[in-house]
């Protein structure tokens, strides 16, 4: 509600994602390096100054004031002090801050939020006409743009996205999150780190989940099927088999020359998951793609190992996001 009252820009980052709609008018996640340099004012709800961030550096925020409030000190004091901060739970503060401003105009600059916001939406147009571009890489495999233009046509407009691993979640962010603003009813839920994945698959699967009869997609690189077959529940994973830990493969290819564990087997997981007792396919060509959806959103809890190609880059890998700078501290 503070950034309809204000006027203000939204940028997500790997929490928050979902909160906010697409099809908001202030989401304008596609200009994000843009608005970082182009702010007065930035606010920070319950995070830390991470690299998402850019650690709060002058060097991408300029001159811009800093609020930050949170209810952990910890999220109030790392790599740059603010120049206010509260130290408070979220909702109640932003509640507060919302009725502090009333109806009050002040100078709210329109025209600014409208300007980003249009060219949010030309980037993200932009970026779904690119999804077809390529059926294939060189190597013959599907493309993941191609997997993800093909489940935008099938996937219902108020299901439930659950995107993990990187490189492929860096194709779904942009595919899926950003790529259709009129879809508002769905709900898409990120969950970025390996060491959560199976809290991720529960958000998907979940029994208790009072939006059963919403269906689920998620997409990821591995997880666990016994859940969702015992309980019944309306998920489809999509696994984008690509046979690599690819973010880091070329991290090693272009910093170090060669690569060490990083390259996995394009391993069967139709055939794992047919264990469980789901319905699974593998599919290898991308005219089968559009069937094995269908089929499988009619046979829930089901399973697709989509074998892509390792060679595309996602936006994450062609921004560094697996390198690690000199004197980063670790």
């Amino acid at each position: 509600m503070l950034d309809t009252t204000t006027g203000a820009a939204y940028l997500d980052t790997g929490e928050s994602r979902g909160l906010v709609p697409d099809s908001h008018p202030g989401v304008v996640g596609a200009v994000r390096g843009t608005i970082m340099g182009d702010s007065d004012l930035i606010v920070t709800v319950g995070r830390k100054l991470d690299f998402q961030l850019a650690y709060g550096s002058p060097a991408v925020f300029g001159e811009a004031k800093l609020i930050r409030l949170s209810d952990s000190a910890a999220e109030l004091r790392d790599n740059r002090r603010a120049d206010v901060e509260f130290y408070a739970t979220p909702k109640a503060m932003l509640q507060a801050l919302v009725d502090a401003i009333g109806n009050k105009k002040g100078s709210i600059d329109r025209e600014w939020i409208a300007k980003h916001r249009q060219n949010h939406e030309a980037r993200v147009a932009k970026f779904s006409a690119g999804l077809r571009g390529k059926q294939t890489s060189s190597d013959g495999r599907i493309h993941p743009n191609w997997l993800i233009a093909e489940l935008r046509e099938q996937m219902p407009k108020d299901g439930v996205v659950v995107a993990d691993g990187g490189d492929f979640l860096s194709f779904a962010r942009g595919g899926l999150a950003r790529a259709d603003l009129s879809r508002s009813g769905a709900t898409r839920l990120y969950r970025r780190r390996h060491a959560v994945r199976r809290r991720g698959e529960s958000r998907a699967a979940g029994p208790d989940d009072r939006r059963r009869d919403r269906r689920r997609v998620r997409l990821q690189h591995h997880g666990d099927r016994d859940t969702a077959v015992r309980h019944k529940a309306p998920l489809l994973v999509v696994v984008a088999n690509n046979g690599a830990w690819q973010i880091e493969v070329r991290d090693q290819e272009e910093t170090h020359g060669g690569v060490v564990g990083t390259t996995l087997q394009f391993a069967d997981h139709a055939a794992m998951a047919r264990g469980f007792g789901m319905h699974a396919e593998r599919v290898e060509k991308p005219e089968d793609l559009a069937g094995a959806i269908q089929r499988a959103m009619t046979n829930r809890p089901a399973l697709l190992d989509v074998v892509v190609t390792p060679d595309a880059a996602s936006s994450n890998s062609k921004l560094g996001l697996a390198w690690v700078p000199d004197l980063q501290p670790l």
